[in-house]
C-alpha cells in the first residue's frame, strides 16, 4: 500500500472535480432550492400544511429527482472521464497503487463532492421553513434518502466515465429519459429507479406515513436492487480499469 500516493490521488481528484466551472455549477445546484424556498416563503398563502407539502415536494421532485442525479453525473463521470479524455490515466495506472484503491479513491471523492452539493441544498431550505410543520425528522429522512441515491448514482456514473468518452451525454440521457420521465410514469419501472429508492428511503427514515397516492417502492426492493446496482457498477468499473491497463500495455 502506498498511502502518500493514495492521498495524492484523492487530492488531485478533488481539485479536478472542483475546477472553476464545476465549482460555480455546484454553487448553483446548492442555491437553487434556496431561491424557490424564499419565493414560496414570502409569496405563497399561509395555509395549514402548506410548508410541509412544499418542503416535501421540493426535496422529492427537485433535489432527489433532479439536482442530486445531475450533480452525481457531473462529478461521477469526471472522476475518471477527465483523465481518460486528456490521456493522463496512463500515467496513473503505472503508479504502484492497486487498481481497486484507485476506483475506491475516485468513488469516495465523487460521493463526497455530490454530498457537498446536497447538504446545503436540503439544510438551507429546512432552516428557512423550520417550524411545527417542517420537522427535523423530515430533514434527516431526506438526507438519508439522498445519501443512498448519491452512493448508487456515483457508482453508475463513475463506471460510465471510464467506459465511454460520451459519458456525460449518456448520463444526462439516463437522468432525463429514465429517471425523470419513465420512472415517474410507469409503475413497473419504479423498482429500477434510483430516484424512487431515494424517495422510499426518505419516507422510511423520517417515519412518515405512506399516504402518498403514487406507488412507493418497498424497502426490501430498495435494499436488494440498490445493492445490486452499487456492487455491480463498482465491479464493472474495476473490470474496465483492468482491461484498460491491459490494452495500454499491448
Amino acid at each position: 500500500m502506498n498511502a502518500p500516493l493514495e492521498r495524492t490521488v484523492l487530492w488531485l481528484t478533488w481539485r479536478q472535480l472542483f475546477a472553476r466551472k464545476r465549482i460555480y455549477l455546484a454553487i448553483a445546484f446548492s442555491l437553487l432550492p434556496v431561491i424557490f424556498t424564499l419565493v414560496f416563503r414570502f409569496m405563497a398563502e399561509d395555509r395549514e400544511g402548506a410548508r410541509m407539502d412544499f418542503f416535501s415536494g421540493l426535496n422529492r421532485n427537485l433535489i432527489l429527482g433532479t439536482l442530486i442525479p445531475l450533480a452525481a453525473a457531473v462529478f461521477g463521470t469526471t472522476a475518471f472521464g477527465g483523465e481518460v479524455d486528456d490521456g493522463t490515466i496512463v500515467y496513473l495506472l503505472v503508479k504502484p497503487i492497486a487498481r481497486w484503491r484507485l476506483v475506491l479513491s475516485k468513488y469516495v471523492v465523487a460521493v463526497l463532492s455530490t454530498i457537498a452539493v446536497m447538504i446545503p441544498a436540503m439544510v438551507l431550505p429546512w432552516w428557512i421553513m423550520e417550524g411545527t410543520e417542517v420537522t427535523y425528522d423530515m430533514l434527516v429522512g431526506f438526507i438519508a434518502g439522498g445519501a443512498l441515491g448519491v452512493s448508487i448514482y456515483c457508482a453508475i456514473f463513475l463506471t460510465l466515465g471510464l467506459a465511454s468518452k460520451r459519458s456525460l451525454i449518456l448520463s444526462l440521457l439516463y437522468v432525463i429519459g429514465f429517471e425523470a420521465v419513465l420512472s415517474r410514469s410507469l409503475v413497473g419501472v419504479k423498482s429500477l429507479s434510483v430516484r424512487e429508492f431515494s424517495v422510499a428511503a426518505s419516507l422510511a427514515a423520517s417515519n412518515e406515513s405512506l399516504t402518498l397516492k403514487e406507488y412507493v417502492v418497498p424497502m426490501s426492493t430498495v435494499w436488494t436492487m440498490g445493492t445490486i446496482f452499487l456492487v455491480g457498477a463498482i465491479s464493472l468499473c474495476l473490470w474496465k480499469l483492468s482491461r484498460y491497463e491491459v490494452a495500454e500495455r499491448v
